[in-house]
């Protein structure tokens, strides 16, 4: 008897360590989709406002949008929006209505998500941000560029503000590394050793010269506070830190109140001094 019951648990524990084993595989080939959670969406139908935009990637094509009711030449500050996980920025743009005249807004989805094709991963989405800008600069040249990043985009936000002068960074619930936020939800995955795309903005966000403001959800179950505030005190330069009463981490960019603090922000930016060659 002692003997089958220890066949028993021999078996259980090693069919228990072969499941283990296979998520942990699952996570390490699949983790660039698991993190932007890339997938399709219903199609979101934009006004005539917006104009479209586009650039080759392997496996397809990288699709943005850009919103400028007044036209090109009404344009002198533009938002350059990078998304949460999983976020489509086309049905982000549907709460636009609260910017003022003279201001725009452009997004372009991460591979794989919506209607953007490809592989998504830290490093395309730096690359995909950076071509974006360019564009944009190329296209507007007589508006001035704020960068906005939200939830996993704040990652990309301060890598591509890192490498180019915007006139502001706005970062909305940040977080101080990816891997450091996704132990709460993989607490016995050794993420360490897994975690490919570890948007480590606590060592990037030493090179930002740019003005920087966090927003911070009231109420925040996905980007803990502590993770947040580790970022808050390691920033190079001064920052404003603002609180939006009544939001949580997936609400907050549907609030008139973020906007306005985005508004006002960029309203009162200073570009930086040029970066050395």
């Amino acid at each position: 008897m002692p003997s089958k019951v220890f066949r028993f648990a021999l078996s259980a524990s090693a069919a228990a360590l072969g499941g283990i084993a296979a998520y942990w595989a699952l996570l390490a080939t699949r983790q660039g989709h698991i993190l932007f959670d890339a997938r399709k969406h219903p199609v979101v139908h934009l006004s005539e406002d917006f104009s479209t935009y586009s650039h080759t990637v392997p496996g397809g094509m990288v699709r943005g949008y850009v919103y400028h009711p007044q036209g090109e030449d009404a344009l002198h500050d533009l938002f350059i929006y990078f998304a949460g996980r999983g976020e489509d920025v086309r049905a982000t743009a549907k709460v636009l209505h609260w910017l003022p005249e003279g201001f725009g807004f452009a997004a372009v989805n991460y591979r794989g998500v919506a209607d953007s094709q490809g592989h998504p991963s830290e490093i395309a989405s730096v690359e995909d941000a950076r071509e974006f800008a360019n564009h944009l600069r190329r296209a507007f040249p007589r508006a001035r560029l704020h960068v906005v990043g939200r939830s996993l985009g704040t990652g990309v936000a301060i890598q591509l503000v890192a490498r180019q002068d915007f006139a502001s960074l706005q970062l909305v619930t940040p977080y101080d590394s990816m891997l450091e936020v996704a132990k709460k939800r993989f607490p016995l995955v050794p993420l360490s050793l897994l975690l490919r795309h570890q948007f480590n903005s606590l060592a990037h966000c030493k090179e930002v010269a740019a003005k920087t403001q966090v927003l911070l959800a009231e109420r925040d179950d996905i980007v803990l506070p502590a993770r947040s505030e580790k970022l808050i005190a390691a920033w190079p330069t001064p920052i404003s830190v603002q609180t939006i009463a009544g939001s949580d981490h997936r609400g907050i960019m549907a609030l008139e109140a973020t906007w306005l603090h985005l508004i006002d922000f960029a309203l009162t930016a200073v570009l930086p001094e040029p970066k050395a060659a």
